[in-house]
Order: structure tokens, then sequence, then C-alpha cells
């Protein structure tokens, strides 16, 4: 009895540990996410009330949580300080790769707009976008996380490696959301509605990244983690995510049709900017996704 007591005192100590933390990266990420966009936070927040950059750091902590979670989990450390450099680390690859996230989103996800520059000039369409983009990475990776079923320090190349991946597959589902927006809009481009604040589309583009990020997290449940063979593991899983992406896009366009039957939704979302009904094919897109979670 006395043991089973030194037990769960460990491993509540342990959870402050984490916890500490936790709130120790998530304080962090207010600083950088200053020093990505190149302002002072504070300043952002109280003084000039820029809604957007709130909304776009929302994201980072979300996003930041996410990942946090997944390090957290399965057996802790077998010392405190084993717990405390695993966390601490993973905590660290965190931010650097919401920084990294956000350089990359600008660059190669979604070339044609400089989403910080935007979100600093109160855009809240941008703020979205940026907000989507982290916290599908964040679900992605905290799924990641949890399927190699590690807290060691060697699973943070993996992570490494699917996050590259994940920017992969993010870009890719960008340029088709873009595809087909500029298909409707005679060449226009979905960088350009997202600079002049279109937020019914920054709304449904929200949506449909979550979808996908949930829709990769089922892949984990699909797809077995063989530490003997990581390259390979990761390639099936890569494999599997992007058929569920394709089924999660044909699904979602199909219960949308049934559900706003009679909605010209080109109309009412691209043209006249209703968040109402891009909510609500954003709510489909991530029903769909917890729906593929639940079933694998």
């Amino acid at each position: 009895m006395e043991h089973l007591m030194d037990i769960d005192i460990f491993i509540y100590q342990i959870l402050f540990i984490d916890l500490i933390i936790a709130v120790a990266m998530i304080a962090g990420l207010r600083f950088l996410s200053g020093v990505v966009a190149n302002v002072n936070s504070t300043e952002e927040l109280a003084t000039r009330d820029n809604f957007a950059f709130g909304v776009a750091m929302a994201g980072g902590i979300l996003s930041l949580a996410l990942m946090l979670t997944g390090a957290v989990s399965g057996e802790p450390g077998s010392t405190y300080l084993n717990e405390f450099i695993s966390v601490l680390a993973y905590g660290i690859l965190g931010l650097l790769l919401i920084k990294l996230g956000r350089w990359m989103q600008d660059r190669i996800v979604l070339r044609g707009i400089e989403l910080q520059v935007e979100i600093k000039s109160a855009n809240l369409a941008a703020a979205l976008v940026d907000a989507a983009n982290t916290i599908a990475t964040g679900l992605i990776l905290r799924a990641v996380m949890l399927w190699v079923e590690t807290d060691e320090l060697s699973g943070l190349l993996l992570v490494l490696l699917a996050f590259i991946s994940v920017q992969i597959l993010l870009a890719i589902v960008a340029s088709y959301r873009g595809w087909v927006y500029s298909r409707r809009h005679d060449g226009s481009s979905l960088q350009l509605a997202f600079s002049d604040g279109q937020i019914a589309l920054a709304v449904r583009f929200f949506g449909h990244l979550l979808g996908v990020a949930l829709a990769v997290t089922a892949a984990s449940g699909i797809v077995a983690y063989y530490p003997q063979d990581v390259a390979l593991a990761l390639l099936r899983w890569v494999g599997v995510a992007l058929l569920l992406t394709m089924f999660l896009s044909l699904i979602a366009g199909l219960a949308s049709k049934i559900v706003l039957l009679g909605v010209d939704v080109v109309e009412e979302v691209d043209n006249q900017n209703n968040v109402g009904v891009a909510a609500i094919e954003a709510a489909i897109s991530i029903a769909v996704g917890l729906f593929f979670v639940a079933l694998f």
C-alpha cells in the first residue's frame, strides 16, 4: 500500500512538472508571436486592439497545447530530470515548428500573400487562415507523437519528418482549394481574396484544413508503427493520410450539397461573403474528420 502511494506521489509530481513546462511554453509563445510578426505583442493586443493578431496567437497557443499533450501522454519519465528534459525538448521543438510553419505558409503553402503582414494590418481573414494552418499542424503532430508511443528524445527526428510531410500535404490541400476558387472566378486567386478580407472564404478554409488534420489523425489508427522500419511506417502513414484527405473532400462536398440544398454556395460564400453558410461548410468538414477519427 505504501509502495502504491509512493507511485501515485511520483506521478502527481511528474504531472506538476509537465504543467509548469506547458505554462512556460505558452508564455514563451506570446513573445515568439511578436517576434514572428515583428511587432510588440502588448501593443498589438492592448493598444491597437488588433483582434487579428489575437486570433493568430490563439491558434498558436492551441497548436502548442496539442503538441504538448502528445508529448506528456503515455508513460512518465523514469526520473524527474528525464521527464523535464523530454517535455521541454518537445515544447521547444513545438515553438520552433510553429515559427517555421508560418514561414513555410507564406513562402510555400500560400504564395502570393504575406499573412504576417496582413495580420499586422488587422486582417481577420488572414488570421483565420494562419490559425487554421497552425492548429492543423498541431493536431497532426500530436497524432504522430501518440502514434510512435514514445516520449524519448529519439522521437524528435520522426516528429520533424512528420512536420515536413504535413506541410507538403497542407500545401497540396491549399493548392487544390486555390485551383477550385480560380476556376470559379476566371483566374482570380484565393490569396487575393484573403488579402481583401474575405472572412467567409477564410472560415470555410479554416474548417476544411481542420477536417484534413482530423482525417490525417485517423490514419494513425489504420497504419501500425514499426520501430524497426520507421521510414516504411511513415511512408505508409503519409499514403493513407493522403487517401483519407481525398475521401474527406469528396464526402464533405456531397454532404454540403445535401445540407445546403437550394443554396448557391458559390454566390453566398465567394461573392456575398456569407459567413453563416461558410460556417456550415466548415462544420461539415470538421464533422466528417471527427467521424474518421471515431471510425478508425
